[in-house]
């Protein structure tokens, strides 16, 4: 496992933009690409354990899944439909309290233990999504460093999962 989650080598995460095209304003979302930091492939092996936790009754795997749902509610007159737009959830999702709430269903029954054939302890795993979702990330724009100070970024394996996590469990 140490061969798989530490990087040999690495350099900063940057961040770049790219345009809302669904909105009618110049809007940009802010990708902080963590892709080759050190800390990726742990994020990414992580995820990759707790991927199945995340979906549950909140969770919409995708456009597709989501046109066949709506093709079968049977609205009536008086009903409506609502779409909230959620801003920038990954970047703004409470980062510790969110790793407990996955550290508690991670170690219901001690599922990942026995899921992964693992004898990893809850503290260990809390260190490690820790250092996975690491706090003040330094990254690299316009040249210039920088450190982000909150929230998953959202070029990150876990931001996903951190943001469906606290999704629903509130």
């Amino acid at each position: 496992m140490a061969d798989f989650v530490c990087q040999k080598g690495s350099h900063l995460a940057h961040l770049y933009g790219l345009p809302k095209t669904n909105k009618t304003t110049l809007a940009i979302w802010q990708i902080l690409s963590a892709t080759g930091t050190y800390n990726y492939p742990l994020a990414n092996w992580l995820d990759e354990k707790l991927k199945p936790l995340s979906t549950n009754e909140c969770t919409i795997s995708d456009v597709f899944y989501f046109a066949e749902e709506v093709q079968e509610f049977k609205l009536d007159k008086t009903d409506f439909l609502v779409s909230y737009d959620v801003t920038a959830l990954s970047t703004n999702v409470p980062l510790d309290e969110t790793v407990h709430i996955l550290a508690d269903k991670v170690f219901k029954d001690n599922w990942l233990n026995k899921t992964h054939n693992m004898n990893i302890s809850k503290d260990d795993l809390i260190e490690l999504r820790s250092i996975a979702n690491r706090k003040k990330q330094l990254f690299q724009f316009n040249g210039n460093l920088h450190k982000q100070v909150d929230g998953v970024a959202m070029g990150s394996p876990l931001g996903p999962l951190v943001a469906n996590a606290f999704m629903c469990s509130v």
